[in-house]
Order: structure tokens, then C-alpha cells, then sequence
């Protein structure tokens, strides 16, 4: 059972630490792995981890660095696997000073239900491709966590040949192997990104059913809009 986790909710105090000593109640639970939603720094006090702006630094509201590490070290001891979900699809609006700096880190030929879309594909379309993909390394390799979530991959929005989303995953599974886990958001539902083409390799674990959360989100609440 894979178990969504928001670290600033999970525990009255919200905190990395925190959520380590309360791991004994997902292992009762039965969960088997857990997704932690994500941690990227964002701007102000509470935050559910979708407004990211630096994604290389854990949110200083949850702790440091380093407990962050523990705790998924304290999930392997009993045999939970850890995922991360992250998010390149957009930069939060408070705090991203980016194109301050990088104009060509963003790109007006796409937009976004954020924005200005992230340059994956322009001419000078690089160094922010590799931003994204030493990222997802950067997680996997410091933190010794066990996969990634990308989230909502269908507003990434790239014409190139390769699409940034299969250049990560390619990365990945060059650099680690087919023990990491990766999972996609995908509203487009492409059951073809989880089957091998020809000598195409299938790179992703599976795909978060969102078709599934809305009808289940229907049946609880009878909210039918959005």
C-alpha cells in the first residue's frame, strides 16, 4: 500500500522528525511504501508543496537536510520504501527569482496554468533541461530515496524529440537502475508509457489514477465542478 504523506499535516509538530516516530502507525496501517508530498522550499510558513521555488532544498519548516535523510532511513529499518513527489511543471509565484538571472530559464511559446512555461525545448532550452534532471538525481542520490512522483507531467510542456520527462527517467534508470520507482501524474492517461515499444525500455512504475480520485472525490463530497 503506498501511503500519501504531507509532512507539515502528518504530525502536530510537522516536522521530518516528527514523521519519523510516527512510522510505526503506517506499518500497522499496512502501508508498504510511502510518497512524501513535496518538500522543495517555498515561501511562507505552510505550504502543501506545490509552490516549490528551490527545488534542490528541503523546506527549512519541516527541519534540516539531514533529518530528512533520517527519516527515510528510519523507514527503511521497517522495510517501508520512500518516494518523493516533485514537481516540473512550474515554479511557485512567491519567491522564484529565476528569470531574474536566467531569462532564457523560461519561455513565452508555451504557457501554463501557472505561467510562462519552463524553456524545455527553445533554442537555448539546456541548461534548464539539466536543472530538472540533476534534480531528480540529486534526490535519489543524497537522500537514498526510492522514487519519485512527477507530478502533473501532461502541463510540462515540450516539443522536443525526447521530452524532459523521458530524458529524467532514462538518467535515472542509467545512473540507478530499474530499483527506482518512478510514477506519473498524467491526466492524458497514456497507458503506452508503461508498455516497451519496439526496443524503446518501459521506464516508469506506473501512473497515478487521477480518474479514480475524481470519482471517489464525487462520491464523498458531491462536489462536480473542477
Amino acid at each position: 500500500m503506498l501511503y500519501e504523506l504531507h509532512v507539515g499535516s502528518f504530525t502536530p509538530e510537522g516536522v521530518f522528525a516528527s514523521a519519523a516516530r510516527k512510522l510505526d502507525h503506517l506499518v500497522e496501517l499496512g502501508a508498504t511504501a510511502v510518497e512524501i508530498m513535496p518538500v522543495a522550499d517555498f515561501r511562507g510558513r505552510w505550504g502543501w508543496g506545490y509552490d516549490g521555488v528551490y527545488p534542490y532544498a528541503p523546506d527549512s519548516t519541516y527541519g534540516r537536510p539531514e533529518e530528512f535523510k533520517s527519516s527515510i532511513e528510519a523507514a527503511h529499518r521497517r522495510g517501508v520504501a520512500v518516494l518523493l513527489d516533485v514537481v516540473y511543471n512550474h515554479f511557485g509565484p512567491g519567491g522564484n527569482y529565476l528569470s531574474s538571472f536566467a531569462p532564457d530559464f523560461f519561455t513565452g511559446r508555451h504557457r501554463t496554468p501557472w505561467g510562462k512555461a519552463i524553456n524545455f525545448d527553445g533554442a537555448d532550452a539546456r541548461p534548464a533541461r539539466d536543472f530538472v534532471i540533476e534534480n531528480a538525481e540529486y534526490w535519489i542520490e543524497a537522500f537514498h530515496l526510492d522514487g519519485l512522483r512527477l507530478d502533473a507531467v501532461h502541463s510540462i510542456k515540450d516539443d522536443s524529440r525526447a521530452e524532459i520527462v523521458d530524458e529524467i527517467a532514462l538518467r535515472l534508470r542509467s545512473r540507478f537502475g530499474a530499483t527506482v520507482h518512478l510514477l506519473l501524474e498524467n491526466t492524458h492517461n497514456e497507458p503506452e508509457r508503461l508498455v516497451r515499444r519496439g526496443r524503446k525500455p518501459v521506464l516508469y512504475t506506473a501512473q497515478w489514477n487521477d480518474d479514480v480520485h475524481h470519482v471517489l472525490h464525487v462520491a464523498a463530497t458531491q462536489e462536480k465542478s473542477g
